[in-house]
């Protein structure tokens, strides 16, 4: 399953970008490829109905392959259609459920759509049930296709010997997927076991091929080792076999462990998401027990106690780091979905949008990286909608026809930072307050003192729209709501700047991770409380004669400029008197887009702390995201101070 959703991937993107470019003979070999491997495993494994609609979208994609005709918007739809069938059968395989599609009408069209093609497989090869038939018929016919006669050819040739592992599974596939590979380096001359023998999975895991290529042998070797199956493998060059009619005798000698062997960079294993989750459970938990560990230290006072204490802590924290990088996944899984998104959306709109996505290679937790995939989605659903213009609408405004959307990543300290600019109309903060306004959700009196990035970020209020109509993709007033909603659970910002008439840009700030964080903790009347450190700009004590009050309000100058403070103990009810101080410890935040002190009674330290989630009805009370515990065995509450006031 992870493998076909590869192809999957790979295949949509090189869909998007044919449509683009129409005569690239090198997408359409992409396509094609992606394709044909689909079609051989799931031959193979028994699901006719995929390899039916594989072979089908092969049929179709045969004639641009050989002839100079391009590729057509219409059979490029095509081809979007069959790929979006075999994601929905694919699926089902992996849920084991009945799709919901009926093929027959689409493989008459593919089947229409290739007509015309060079003569190719027939699909009455397919299996009617059961793999074992299919590894007989779909995988030799596609296994055939692949040996050549290289007829008089001045290319060298080389004898390949490998060695499959006994733990692959298939080995008659695994052996068909090694000759493949090996096809791309030139024509296959002979190969032994023939491949009769070869698909019935009856040759002892090695397997000799010899082949006509102009490839080098230190490039036959980097091929060899990317082939993830093989347990080793050796290559011997043959001098002049061309002119030398007589072929020389050879006997192919395999030994346990041959000189080349895969490289341990070569080598990966997939694991299952819900292993990584308990990974980072257990050194969580290993966190706490390390402050336990600690808490005890400062106790007894013991030379020996400390050092080993000190080692554990080094370990542990090693190890966290080697969890932390195992979960960590590029934004590239994300980032390869848009542009099929993007071009489906700007195709319904009747728009041109020209996508460029930067910083795909950037890395974050992969719970992270899981739920951010539907905000960026809406977030561009409302840039092609009603953000970016029609080509007509942009031609009157002295822009070119094409709409241009830019999403970039980067990096920033603990944080990445996802930026979503286009150039589209832009949004007007008069009309969004006059809105907000009528919709109640606001009073007028406010909306007059709102800072245009204030208005700007009222379009996260649930039912607030702009769009002057409501279509199947935006215009309901949820979009935004739902992204601000998931970026807040996920400790992040959401940040929206505007200019009417020149384009919108929106910012999300996202952690690393979630899980594991350093936090701050702070004191309230006897009560510790943590606060994740990337929430905090900076800490200070101020004089309480220096605190500034009007009209029950209270603020303090810093670096000249007035921010307000918030007593934490009134915000989250607590009845106990604080102990008297002259001094004010404060914690500046940013809520709601500025910055804000909360009064503290004393800063009691920074801590890595691994943050566990509620469960009712705590999870239901507002400004709290966690709870953790310390050394001592108390248990601390994780505070969300985007969402305190």
């Amino acid at each position: 399953m992870s493998e076909s959703g590869e192809h999957l991937q790979a295949m949509n993107q090189s869909l998007v970008s044919l449509e683009k470019d129409p005569s690239n003979k090198d997408l359409i070999g992409t396509l094609f490829r992606s394709t044909h491997s689909i079609k051989g495993m799931a031959a193979s494994m028994g699901y006719r109905t995929i390899a039916e609609v594989s072979h089908g979208m092969e049929d179709a994609m045969e004639v641009f392959r050989d002839d100079d005709r391009q590729i057509s918007p219409k059979e490029v739809d095509l081809l979007f259609e069959g790929l979006d069938a075999l994601d929905l059968l694919v699926k089902a395989v992996e849920n084991d459920t009945q799709p919901e599609i009926d093929i027959s009408a689409l493989i008459s069209k593919l089947s229409s759509a290739g007509k015309n093609a060079v003569e190719s497989e027939d699909t009455d090869h397919l299996p009617e049930s059961g793999p074992e038939n299919a590894n007989q018929s779909a995988v030799e016919s596609a296994a055939s296709e692949i040996l050549n006669d290289p007829g008089e050819t001045q290319k060298t040739q080389f004898n390949i010997n490998v060695e499959i592992k006994e733990s692959a599974d298939i080995p008659e596939m695994r052996g068909y997927l090694v000759l493949k590979k090996l096809k791309e380096l030139g024509e296959i001359v002979e190969m032994r076991p023939d491949l009769k023998i070869l698909l019935s999975g009856e040759f002892g895991n090695r397997i000799s091929i010899r082949v006509a290529t102009e490839k080098s042998e230190d490039e036959i070797r980097s091929l060899c080792k990317s082939i993830t199956c093989l347990n080793g493998f050796s290559i011997e060059s043959v001098a002049d076999l061309n002119s030398d009619k007589k072929e020389a005798s050879k006997k192919v000698t395999f030994q346990r462990r041959v000189t080349d062997v895969q490289s341990s960079s070569a080598r990966t294993v997939r694991v299952n998401t819900e292993l990584l989750d308990n990974l980072i459970n257990i050194v969580g938990e290993m966190i706490i027990a390390r402050s336990r560990l600690f808490q005890i230290g400062s106790e007894i006072k013991s030379d020996p106690l400390e050092e080993a204490v000190t080692l554990m802590s080094n370990l542990i924290r090693d190890l966290h780091y080697q969890v932390m990088s195992v979960r960590m996944t590029p934004l590239e899984t994300v980032m390869n979905r848009l542009p099929r998104a993007i071009r489906d959306i700007s195709k319904k709109n009747g728009k041109e949008i020209n996508l460029n996505i930067e910083g795909k290679t950037i890395e974050l937790d992969r719970s992270i990286v899981d739920e951010i995939a539907d905000p960026l989605i809406h977030i561009l659903r409302n840039c092609v909608d009603h953000g970016i213009e029609t080509p007509e609408e942009r031609k009157k405004a002295g822009k070119s026809p094409s709409g241009n959307l830019l999403i970039s990543a980067g990096r920033e300290k603990d944080n990445v930072i996802i930026n979503i600019k286009d150039d589209g109309r832009g949004m007007d903060p008069e009309k969004i307050k006059a809105i907000a306004v009528k919709k109640g959700l606001i009073k007028k009196e406010r909306a007059e003192l709102m800072t245009d990035r204030e208005s700007f970020m009222l379009v996260c209020n649930p039912g607030l729209s702009t769009a002057e109509t409501v279509t199947e993709v935006s215009g309901r007033g949820v979009g935004m709501d739902a992204v601000k909603k998931i970026v807040d659970s996920l400790s992040g910002r959401l940040e929206i700047d505007s200019t009417p008439g020149k384009g919108t840009l929106m910012t999300i700030k996202l952690p690393l991770t979630v899980a594991i964080v350093q936090a701050l903790l702070v004191k309230i009347c006897g009560y510790l409380f943590a606060i994740p450190i990337n929430q905090v700009i900076r800490t200070t004590e101020a004089p309480k004669n220096k605190i500034k009050r009007s009209q029950k309000k209270f603020s303090v100058l810093l670096d000249d400029e007035l921010v307000p403070l918030f007593s934490l103990k009134k915000i989250l009810g607590i009845q106990k008197k604080s102990p008297h101080s002259h001094y004010a410890s404060i914690v500046i935040v940013e809520i709601k887009n500025k910055k804000a002190g909360l009064v503290v009674d004393c800063l009691y330290g920074q801590q890595e702390v691994f943050i566990k989630p509620l469960d009712r009805p705590l999870k239901w009370v507002r400004g709290l995201s966690g709870a953790t515990m310390l050394g001592d065995g108390s248990v601390v509450f994780v505070l969300d101070t985007m969402n305190l006031i």
